[in-house]
């Protein structure tokens, strides 16, 4: 993701790309961490750590600082993660068996099924495209060590907001005073705005953004990113 790699370059050595011989360790602390998603939130941690590597393999990009001791994970908006599973599997479906693809796509259909997760997809991207087409997703963010998180956390988000707009997910817990917590810590510390509430599925989602500064969104618009 060429995107990534500009904003990592011109970050003055706040933000480092994690190697890809890396990747294996980084998704074994995002599993630890967050569930990929809550249906598998019981799942065995090897399936959820394999499920994290081949995100980061194949659609993510995870970066960390310095001293490698918090990781945050950036992706597109709103349609290349459907692109790039698109593109994998037209490769590979002319070289598995007939049967095979037969199974494998209807494996898929169930999963789409399972929990309205095609009808979520497709309104979370639908609304991702309305409120911040252009923008850097913030997929995951987690500090190794208790009090490292907030200080890079205001460091990273200063570095790539000034060259990038960058929107946040904070799905709902089920405890309002909580959900409420960490969206003003979003909008209180960290410079983001509530751009939309949805609940696709039944589920709540709050979508906030960090917009580039107005001051310099005309200079960063004359050397457009490739992604």
């Amino acid at each position: 993701m060429r995107r990534v790699r500009t904003i990592v370059e011109r970050s003055n050595g706040v933000l480092q790309l994690v190697p890809v011989p890396d990747l294996w360790e980084v998704s074994g602390v995002l599993a630890d961490t967050f569930p990929l998603d809550r249906s598998l939130a019981t799942a065995p941690r090897w399936s959820r750590r394999a499920s994290h590597w081949t995100r980061l393999l194949l659609v993510d990009r995870a970066v960390t600082n310095r001293e490698a001791t918090a990781i945050v994970t950036l992706s597109n908006t709103p349609w290349v993660p459907a692109a790039v599973a698109a593109v994998v599997a037209a490769a590979l479906a002319p070289r598995i068996p007939a049967w095979s693809r037969r199974t494998l796509f209807g494996v898929a259909v169930l999963w789409a099924l399972e929990g309205r997760r095609a009808r979520r997809f497709i309104a979370l991207r639908r609304e991702l495209a309305r409120v911040a087409p252009d923008a850097l997703l913030i997929g995951d963010f987690v500090a190794r060590s208790s009090g490292d998180g907030m200080p890079w956390a205001t460091e990273v988000f200063d570095a790539m907001g000034h060259l990038s707009a960058l929107v946040a997910l904070l799905p709902g817990s089920g405890d309002a005073r909580r959900d409420r917590a960490r969206e003003r810590l979003y909008t209180g510390q960290l410079g983001f705005r509530v751009a939309s509430r949805l609940a696709p599925g039944g589920q709540e989602l709050s979508i906030l953004v960090r917009d580039v500064p107005r001051s310099i969104r005309g200079r960063v618009g004359v050397e457009p990113f490739a992604t």
